[in-house]
């Protein structure tokens, strides 16, 4: 099989590269190459992750995906799988992949991933993989990068509830979701508080703010039972937590290595 990879510079397309073997790679910087080429299959996880700067400068954010959608589009393959993201959804709360999303209400981060999910759909027999919060080798930004590296500590919500995913299982599941034919999956995770996480992955109490939740994950999926679930998520909280710590562990262990 001959597959190809574009975004693997990035957080996501790293890990998916340290997963499978690819012949040929693809990012921002030459993916005007794939223009007239031909694979079974494309991995596709190649749309900027820096939410608040897609928010804040949309128009430069939507010619970045018009981009890679036009060189796309002069690509074929087989297959074509797309990491996408649960900011796809303008409230990502009590929503699987039936919901009707309401491009109007989506910010421009989310509705522009949705115009790569519209695209590939149309050209490509796809698998879509709509991801939480994340965590794993290379991990730059969120939550857990803070509470990591000692980032901005007094701007952290204890109370705030996120949903997080190990990318390290990003390939495995796509196969899953492939070898099952489904077509879109929520890679929906029980959600977890900060409070939560920091006290058992890090071993940290956080100062309660006596104020509501700033944010609050709850996306759901009805995929479960594929992933040996009864309920709405594919991984439930405690698994999610176990693997947290365990990358949590590591971290620290490697960031105090550079410091002796």
């Amino acid at each position: 099989m001959r597959r190809c990879l574009v975004g693997h510079t990035g957080f996501v397309g790293g890990n998916l590269f340290q997963q499978t073997s690819f012949d040929a790679c693809f990012n921002s910087k030459n993916i005007r190459e794939i223009r007239g080429q031909s694979f079974d299959e494309i991995v596709c996880a190649g749309t900027p992750g820096v939410k608040w700067k897609a928010n804040k400068e949309p128009e430069a954010d939507k010619a970045s995906i018009q981009l890679l959608i036009d060189c796309l589009s002069q690509a074929t393959a087989s297959s074509f799988v797309f990491i996408s993201t649960i900011d796809v959804y303008p409230v990502a709360r009590d929503v699987d992949e039936d919901t009707r999303i309401d491009l109007e209400q989506t910010s421009p981060y989310g509705r522009h991933r949705l115009l790569v999910e519209d695209f590939a759909r149309s050209r490509f027999a796809t698998t879509v993989l709509r991801l939480p919060g994340l965590f794993g080798p290379g991990l730059r930004k969120n939550v857990i990068f803070d509470l990591l590296n000692d980032n901005c500590l007094d701007a952290i919500d204890p109370a705030s509830i996120f949903q997080f995913y190990d990318v390290e299982r990003t390939w495995e599941d796509a196969q899953i979701a492939k070898r099952n034919g489904i077509a879109l999956v929520n890679v929906a995770t029980e959600p977890v508080s900060v409070d939560e996480l920091a006290r058992r992955c890090f071993d940290r109490t956080l100062p309660a703010t006596g104020q509501p939740p700033r944010a609050r994950y709850d996306m759901h999926s009805k995929h479960g039972r594929t992933w040996g679930q009864d309920g709405r998520y594919l991984y439930g909280k405690e698994q999610v937590l176990r693997e947290m710590r365990r990358f949590v562990e590591g971290e620290l262990m490697r960031l105090r290595a550079r410091t002796t």
